[in-house]
C-alpha cells in the first residue's frame, strides 16, 4: 500500500510534464492577405480551321449517299491541289435521314432522303484560307459554317498570361500591405486557371459577306489567352 502511495507523486509529476505543452502559449498566427490577379497575353495565329458543309437530297437513298460522297471527294481533291495535306481533312457530323411529304393526308410517306456531311479542314498556310473556301464552294459545298484561327504552340502564351496574372496579384498585395504598414513575408496557398486561346471566328453569313469581294482577304486578327490566380500572402511586421 505504501508503494502505491509513493508512486502517486511520481505519476502526478509525469502527467503535469505531459500537459505543459498544451498550456504553453501558442505563437500568434501571421495574418493572411488574399488577392486575386488577372492577366492576358496575345499570340499570332498560324493555322485556321474551316468547317465545310455538304448537303445532298434525292428520291433514292443510294443516290443521295453517292451524290454526297462524290461531291465530298471533288472538294477534297480541289483543296489538296492547293497544298493542303490529306491528314488535315476529316469528315465529321455525317447524317442520313428520310424526308416526308408535307401533304395533310400523306405526312408519313417518305418522298426522299437527305445526307448531311461536314468536312473539317485544317489550313496551316494562312495565305490559302480564302482559296480553300473558294475551292470548296465552287466544287459543290453548300456552306462554310465556320472559320476559326488558332496556334500550334500555346505554351509560351500561357506562360505569359500566368506571369501577368501573378504580377497583377503581387502589385495589389504590395499596395495593400504597404498601406497597412505590413510587408509580405511568404505565400500560404496559390491556385490558377487559364482560358483557351480565343480569336476571330467567322460564321456562315460573315464568310459570305467577306467573300462578296474577291479582292478582300479574310483577316486573321490576333489570339488572346487570359489567366487568373488566387494567392494567400503571409504578412509580417
Amino acid at each position: 500500500m505504501r508503494k502505491i502511495i509513493k508512486m502517486f507523486p511520481l505519476i502526478a509529476l509525469l502527467l503535469l510534464a505531459c500537459s505543459l505543452p498544451a498550456f504553453a502559449a501558442e505563437a500568434p498566427q501571421k495574418p493572411i492577405l488574399t488577392v486575386d490577379g488577372s492577366g492576358q497575353a496575345t499570340a499570332t495565329p498560324d493555322k485556321a480551321t474551316a468547317v465545310i458543309g455538304i448537303t445532298t437530297h434525292a428520291s433514292d437513298a443510294a443516290k443521295a449517299q453517292n451524290d454526297n460522297a462524290w461531291t465530298a471527294s471533288q472538294i477534297q481533291k480541289a483543296i489538296k491541289a492547293l497544298g493542303v495535306q490529306a491528314k488535315d481533312m476529316q469528315t465529321t457530323d455525317y447524317s442520313f435521314q428520310p424526308t416526308y411529304r408535307e401533304d395533310q393526308n400523306r405526312r408519313h410517306e417518305i418522298n426522299g432522303y437527305t445526307v448531311n456531311n461536314s468536312i473539317v479542314v485544317t489550313i496551316r498556310d494562312l495565305a490559302l484560307t480564302g482559296k480553300v473556301i473558294d475551292a470548296a464552294l465552287s466544287h459543290g459545298a453548300n456552306e462554310v459554317s465556320s472559320l476559326s484561327f488558332g496556334a500550334n504552340d500555346t505554351h509560351a502564351v500561357q506562360q505569359a498570361a500566368l506571369k501577368a496574372a501573378c504580377l497583377d496579384a503581387r502589385a495589389k498585395a504590395d499596395i495593400i500591405a504597404q498601406t497597412l504598414g505590413r510587408r509580405i513575408v511568404g505565400i500560404q496557398n496559390i491556385s490558377e486557371s487559364t482560358s483557351g486561346l480565343s480569336g476571330r471566328r467567322y460564321n456562315g453569313p460573315m464568310l459570305a459577306m467577306a467573300k462578296m469581294d474577291a479582292e478582300t482577304p479574310i483577316a486573321t486578327g490576333t489570339l488572346s489567352m487570359s489567366a487568373n490566380v488566387h494567392i494567400d500572402f503571409i504578412l509580417g511586421d
